[in-house]
């Protein structure tokens, strides 16, 4: 057997294997042999039917199973040959097909990227400082009201806090963009919600009032064609509503599965669940600056085989649709797929080759007090700890997440201590606040966020307003 290998670029590998006409033509008379111990031929006993009508009746396809198993052994002893590991499954190309001669085909591949890793003395990171205060409880709690708030019409302007439902259609150079218009499209005005530009437009208007006006659209928008355009809006205001807020006492503490201790239990449980997740959000802060520092300390070639994998595994754990109505080609799904996850994917692949060839390399192992450490952490967020915890040690497929997460924040931690580390003062909404306003030309463009009403609120919602002297 000949073997030759081909270096196509950094990551793909072209194998071409040559199968001599011998070992074809010996294996598909062995085939053919102990088939005839097994096939019915009328006028012959089984074992007895002479290999001339074997080849006649059976040989072509013979011939052909014959040429199939050996291209999976013939390969698997070439890429042993010439120690090769394929990064999923090789492309296979027959270049021969003709009996009585050599079989010929090539098998094309990406090989794992040879990883070193090193500058970690060039990672910088910001870890942001803060603390919870009885003023950032103060405003959970005021969030906590206007989540309970009951909307009653009014017959005025609109003001500062109010909740509005309008219509609205914008256009650009008197053509429309994504995210443009929306009817009946409802919406709190309380300063974030939306940009405060267009926010401010909306004030003074009565129900049933029209308007018009241009809007410059930021120069940081999503949408790289339309940041700092202008968009010329039209809207019509249907009605104006007016909130009422619940009386902070006993009967307000309950509605949060509160059913002793009132007003001082929430305010207790408000500032653990704060606590807590100012601790979980500074750690991911930090995380997210060490990787982003350890890919840009080393740049590699990702192989694509294990992107379009990662660009499955993404689609899949966001539910996207595998049925598409018909007229959508399989090869446009695939192309919004890649739109959709592909940067993602690319990230998360050569993060995780990164970061298994510095475990390795390193010869970390598994911190089982940290694995206590995260699996408290986690069940201090639900009722009953004691069940949580239970149910991940009994489970090896969750259990070993944590393990494996335990081990991502001893890597994180090493790399810390070689970082560039410097600390910035900072707040809890400053820390937790990820909301920014709407802003046209985004999908969801005057969506509100979903509102759970039951059990304790997300704690790193940021306060609707600051509460004021009639309230």
């Amino acid at each position: 057997m000949q073997v030759s290998v081909e270096t196509l670029n950094a990551l793909e590998r072209r194998v071409t294997v040559r199968v001599p006409a011998e070992r074809v033509a010996t294996e598909t008379q062995s085939r053919l042999q102990a088939l005839s111990r097994k096939v019915k031929v009328h006028g012959f006993r089984p074992g007895k039917i002479p290999f001339k009508v074997m080849k006649r009746l059976y040989g072509q396809q013979a011939w052909l199973d014959t040429v199939s198993e050996l291209m999976g052994h013939s390969l698997h002893e070439a890429l042993a040959q010439e120690n090769l590991n394929p990064l999923g499954h090789p492309k296979i190309e027959p270049k021969s097909l003709q009996e009585g001669e050599d079989f010929e085909y090539s098998a094309t591949f990406e090989v794992a990227p040879q990883i070193e890793p090193t500058g970690f003395e060039t990672i910088q990171v910001v870890r942001p400082v803060a603390e919870v205060t009885e003023q950032d409880v103060d405003n959970m709690i005021q969030n906590l009201r206007w989540q309970q708030a009951i909307w009653n019409a009014v017959e005025r302007p609109v003001r500062q806090d109010d909740r509005v439902h309008i219509d609205f259609e914008g256009q650009i150079d008197g053509q429309e963009f994504p995210g443009n218009k929306g009817e009946n499209a409802e919406f709190v005005l309380d300063g974030k919600s939306l940009l405060k530009d267009f926010e401010g437009r909306l004030f003074g208007l009565s129900p049933g009032a029209e308007s018009e006006f241009n809007l410059t659209l930021p120069e940081d928008h999503p949408n790289k064609k339309l940041a700092g355009k202008t968009a010329h809006f039209q809207i019509k205001l249907h009605s104006v509503e007016e909130a009422t807020l619940p009386e902070v006492d006993d009967v307000f503490a309950e509605k949060f599965d509160l059913q002793e201790g009132g007003v001082a239990a929430l305010r207790t449980s408000l500032l653990d669940n704060m606590q807590r997740n100012l601790r979980e959000s500074i750690k991911s802060t930090v995380k997210r600056q060490v990787m982003q520092g350890l890919l840009q300390a080393n740049p590699f070639p990702v192989p694509q085989a294990l992107v379009e994998a990662e660009i499955d595994n993404l689609a899949s754990q966001m539910d996207f649709p595998k049925d598409f109505p018909k007229g959508f080609s399989n090869e446009y799904i695939q192309q919004l797929k890649v739109k959709l996850f592909g940067p993602q994917a690319h990230q998360r692949v050569a993060l995780g080759l990164l970061m298994s060839e510095l475990v390795a390399r390193q010869n970390f192992q598994v911190d089982e007090q940290r694995v206590r450490d995260i699996l408290e952490t986690l069940a201090s967020a639900y009722q009953n700890p004691e069940e949580f915890t239970r149910a991940y040690e009994q489970n090896p497929q969750l259990l070993g997440r944590v393990r494996a997460l335990a081990l991502e924040e001893q890597t994180v931690d090493w790399l810390l201590d070689r970082a560039q580390v410097a600390e910035k003062n900072s707040s809890f909404y400053e820390i937790m606040d990820s909301r920014r306003p709407a802003i046209p030309g985004e999908q969801g463009f005057f969506e509100q966020d979903e509102q759970d009403s039951a059990g304790l609120p997300d704690p790193t919602a940021r306060p609707h307003s600051e509460p004021s002297a009639h309230e």
